[in-house]
């Protein structure tokens, strides 16, 4: 039953300890993930948990050539160092190895009819009780602690702040909003200000199905409006002889990526 207990534990853990992609495919791929890993068996769960342990470990990015909507990625992992790691990985290799003793080899050796037998079997389970016992409680604080994460994470998707901060990081990736940046950049006059004018004009030239789904896509009727939603760019309008020209440019400390 302890066994059990101490797999149970580093199931959850490592079902729920990562997860990323899409927004609106986040419960199917944790579905997926939590029931590949109900097959797994406890020798490969202590080797993917170790993963969150090892200072060394480096978990590799999701590449993809264009985000369609909000990328979730969420991460739990402990912080040590390469001495705690090489305790807790000869401990859990210990567990793996006593459970399987228990499990597949601990009955033949079992006599029934010898008190001498039972005394030993006995004081040898308890001692492995003593040392599981040890393993499930720190695994139980570090389960409670991916709760209160996921909990956490969980209620700022749900808020106004997390839905406009989600909003705001896909826009500012978005196909149009790059573009904007790079030819912000490109035809900047002397004093810093681009023409959003000219850079409609190039814009229909070189990704006139962006414009075209405008609406559709980005959820705003105008170039400028969508420049004022992404929230990395100053807007300035200057009078000219024939009425107003409107300028911008990239807030100053805004960086954004083609990742």
């Amino acid at each position: 039953m302890l066994f059990q207990q101490l797999e149970y534990l580093l199931k959850f853990i490592v079902a729920n300890g990562s997860f990323s992609g899409y927004a609106s495919e986040l419960n199917l791929i944790k579905e997926q993930r939590a029931a590949s890993i109900q097959k797994q068996t406890m020798g490969q769960l202590v080797g993917k948990y170790l993963e969150t342990t090892n200072p060394e470990y480096q978990e590799s990015s999701e590449e993809f050539e264009e985000a369609k909507e909000a990328f979730i990625s969420f991460k739990f992992s402990t912080e040590c160092d390469a001495v705690y790691f090489k305790t807790k990985k000869d401990a859990l290799a210990q567990m793996v190895s006593d459970r399987n003793e228990l499990v597949h080899h601990m009955l033949p050796k079992f006599d029934t009819n010898s008190l001498e037998s039972c005394n030993q079997i006995g004081k040898q389970l308890d001692e492995q009780r003593g040392k599981i016992i040890g393993e499930i409680n720190e695994l139980r604080q570090k389960v409670n602690s991916l709760q209160e994460g996921n909990k956490t994470l969980a209620e700022f998707l749900n808020s106004d702040e997390g839905k406009k901060q989600f909003e705001l990081s896909w826009l500012r990736q978005s196909p149009l909003v790059l573009m904007l940046r790079d030819i912000a950049v490109q035809t900047a006059r002397a004093d810093g200000w681009a023409s959003i004018t000219k850079a409609s004009q190039l814009i229909r030239q070189q990704a006139p199905e962006e414009v075209a789904l405008l609406k559709e896509r980005y959820g705003h009727k105008s170039l400028k409006a969508l420049i004022l939603a992404a929230e990395v760019f100053d807007v300035h309008e200057e009078p000219t002889k024939k009425g107003i020209r409107v300028l911008y440019r990239l807030k100053s400390g805004c960086e954004l990526s083609n990742a």
